[in-house]
Order: structure tokens, then C-alpha cells, then sequence
């Protein structure tokens, strides 16, 4: 699957900029081409794969290159004000030779926050290709401002995407360090089991032809109206015998490929997803196994999705082989769309709500107390 990436703000241009240079240096390069696009010209500057040509500063003549701090309201009017900038470009990069878009940004802040509705809604009415958010959710400990923030872009950014996958920095925190601390292990995360998922079906080599092959249309169906969704991951190291290993003994390496298989894969979905929520509720499933040739057993990847079938909601479940023959890792990539209970995505929302509430109290107070000065007399 081919996607063209369009990071917005300093959070997304980092993702983008990943996606890139994984994409580089993986087998099968170009399945991802991406743009930048910010109100900061600093940290358009600091991108060190997405070529220059393909950055855009927008807002120039209001914020002067120095982004809107945390004003999504601002950064909105921007994007929709310059949105046939951003278009041009995109549309200088082939599009038709794409299967989809992913538009990523950190809710929480100001540009991409505000931006990733507007640009997500002129995609859809501009092109047939399906357009799918990644949404990064704050640390609960990050800040009200962050969190009222989230609630809005989310609100703005529900009705216009395909499908909505959303991360949640807080569900990969270690004791003790901060979310800027942990900033380029969540973005490896995000950016490696995409790139998994969309590199399954695109084979350029015979070595790497699964017998059960997740092309484009596969993920598109899982995600058809997915709604909000996560993307689980898990891994095991296998070792290769030995000759004599071989010769001599059945090697651990042979033996348990199918339990392997849904044991990984049942790590994949109840361990950590890019976003914490109840599986269950889940209307739709893709399973892709990725891994040595030979360890890809074709009865535990049936296993695994008939596991998955009877443990969500939904009966939709896809699933299919990524041979990779110079992996010593068996790993699983789960896509779970269209969940209904996600517990930290409610809290977020009560929480922003009684924010809200709470900021609409202290301006009418402003209010109020603007109307008593208005009848003192002046000295």
C-alpha cells in the first residue's frame, strides 16, 4: 500500500520526516512519500528526510515564522486561508500512483491541531483516495490548555477522515520520564507497525511473496468507516539452528509455529496498542504476520484470526503472511477499527468539558467585573 504522508506541525513534520528515512532504508522503498507543513520555521528546518522542496511554511504574513503557540483557532484560519498552498504541492507528487493518505499531527497543539481537520476535509473533496488521521492524544499530566486542545481538533477532525487512528503518549511512559523523554520511542512505535502493515503487499522480490498477501484493498475494507481505531504489536526472537542442530535434534526453531503464531498475536492485542481501549469492542480486524519464510505457518495465521474473530465484536477479520527472510524476529501488526468503549478518550473528553466550563466561568467573571469598573467614576 502507498501512502502519501502530510505531517502537520512540529509533531506530525517529525513523524512524516520517519516515515521517510524508515522507508529509505527498508526493501521496498518509496511506499511512502511525504510533505511537511508548519507555521514554525524552525522546526521545518530541523526535518532531515523530507526534501526542502516538499516543506511548506504557511501563516508567513500573520505569525512571521514563529507558529501560533498552542492557538488552534489560529492555526484553522490559516490552514483554510492557504489551503490551495499546501494542495498545489501535494499535488505535484503523483498522486494517482498513491493508495491512501495519512495526515498526522499532534492534537494537543497549535498548528497541526488546527490544521488537520482542514486539510483532511479539502483532501476528501478533492480526490477519491481514502484519507485516514493519525491523531496523537496528550499525557493526561500534560496540561488543560493541551487536553481542551484535543477535544476541539477531535470534534472538528470526527466527520471528514476514513478512519481515525489515534496514539496516546501517556500508554508508553516509563516510571519517572517525561513525555519529551519518550518522544522518539512513541514516534519508532507509530511509524513502525504502519510501516509493517502498508509494506505487507508491497513486494518486489519473489523471497518476500506471502501465500497469504495483505494488499491495499485489505486495509482500505478494515478501515472503511473504521471510526476510531489502534494498531497493537508484538514480538518473539527465533534462532536459527545450526547444522548439526538441524541434523540432530528438533530445534525450538521448528517446533510450535502455529502456537507461536497466536501467541504473538494474542500479545499484539491485549499488550500495548497506540491507543488503550476495551478490544472487544472492536467492528473490524487485520492480522499481518511478519517474519522468517519458513516459521510463517500457514495454520496459525488461520488460528490467530479465527482467535481474534471470536474475541471482538465484529465478525470482519482479515489476516495474511510478510515474509521477510533475513528477520530473526516473528512479529504481529493487529489493526483494530471501529471501537466503541475507549475509556482514556472518554476521561479526556469529561476532562476537557469541565475545562471548558471552567474557562467560560473566569470570562464571564472578566465580564462582570469590565461592567462594575464601567460605572466608577474615573479619578
Amino acid at each position: 500500500m502507498r501512502v502519501m504522508v502530510i505531517g502537520l506541525g512540529q509533531a506530525g513534520g517529525k513523524i512524516a520526516d520517519l516515515f521517510i528515512m524508515r522507508d529509505r532504508q527498508s526493501h521496498v522503498p518509496h511506499t511512502f512519500e511525504a510533505v511537511a507543513v508548519n507555521t514554525a520555521m524552525s522546526d521545518l528546518m530541523g526535518l532531515q528526510h523530507i526534501p526542502k522542496e516538499n516543506r511548506i511554511l504557511i501563516g508567513e504574513t500573520v505569525v512571521k515564522g514563529h507558529g501560533v503557540g498552542a492557538d488552534n483557532k489560529l492555526a484553522a484560519e490559516i490552514a483554510e486561508d492557504e489551503i490551495e498552498i499546501i494542495l498545489n504541492k501535494i499535488a505535484k507528487l503523483n498522486v494517482s500512483s498513491f493508495d491512501a493518505f495519512f495526515v498526522v499531527a499532534g492534537l494537543g497543539g497549535g498548528t497541526g491541531s488546527g490544521s488537520i481537520s482542514v486539510v483532511a476535509r479539502h483532501l476528501k473533496e478533492v480526490y477519491d483516495e481514502p484519507v485516514y488521521a493519525i491523531g496523537i492524544l496528550p499525557a493526561e499530566n500534560e496540561g488543560d490548555i493541551y487536553t481542551l486542545n484535543t477535544a476541539r481538533s477531535l470534534k472538528a477532525l470526527m466527520p471528514h477522515p476514513d478512519a481515525v487512528i489515534l496514539v496516546d503518549n501517556g500508554a508508553f511512559l516509563r516510571s519517572g520520564e517525561s513525555v519529551r523523554e519518550a518522544y522518539d520511542r512513541i514516534n519508532d512505535e507509530i511509524v513502525k507497525r504502519l510501516g509493517i502493515l502498508c509494506r505487507a503487499g508491497e513486494v518486489k522480490n519473489r523471497k518476500h511473496v506471502g501465500e497469504m498477501v495483505v494488499d491495499a484493498s485489505e486495509i482500505i475494507n478494515t478501515l472503511k468507516d473504521g471510526g476510531i481505531c489502534t494498531i497493537g504489536y508484538a514480538s518473539e526472537e527465533v534462532r536459527k539452528p545450526g547444522v548439526l542442530g538441524r541434523i540432530f535434534r528438533r530445534d525450538e526453531y521448528d517446533v510450535g509455529r502455529a502456537s507461536r503464531i497466536l501467541s504473538v498475536t494474542k500479545r499484539a492485542v491485549k499488550g500495548r496498542l497506540l491507543l488503550p481501549c476495551d478490544y472487544h469492542s472492536a467492528t473490524r480486524a487485520l492480522i499481518v504476520i511478519a517474519g522468517p519464510p519458513e516459521l510463517l505457518d500457514r495454520k496459525g495465521i488461520e488460528k490467530a484470526r479465527q482467535w481474534l474473530e471470536s474475541a471482538i465484536e465484529g465478525t470482519e477479520v482479515r489476516g495474511g503472511d510478510y515474509p521477510l527472510p533475513k528477520e530473526k524476529h516473528v512479529g504481529c501488526v493487529v489493526l483494530l477499527a471501529g471501537l466503541t468503549r475507549v475509556e482514556r478518550l472518554k476521561r479526556l473528553l469529561e476532562r476537557a468539558k469541565v475545562i471548558q466550563e471552567k474557562v467560560s466561568a473566569e470570562q464571564r467573571d472578566e465580564r462582570e467585573l469590565s461592567h462594575l469598573l464601567g460605572d466608577i467614576e474615573t479619578i
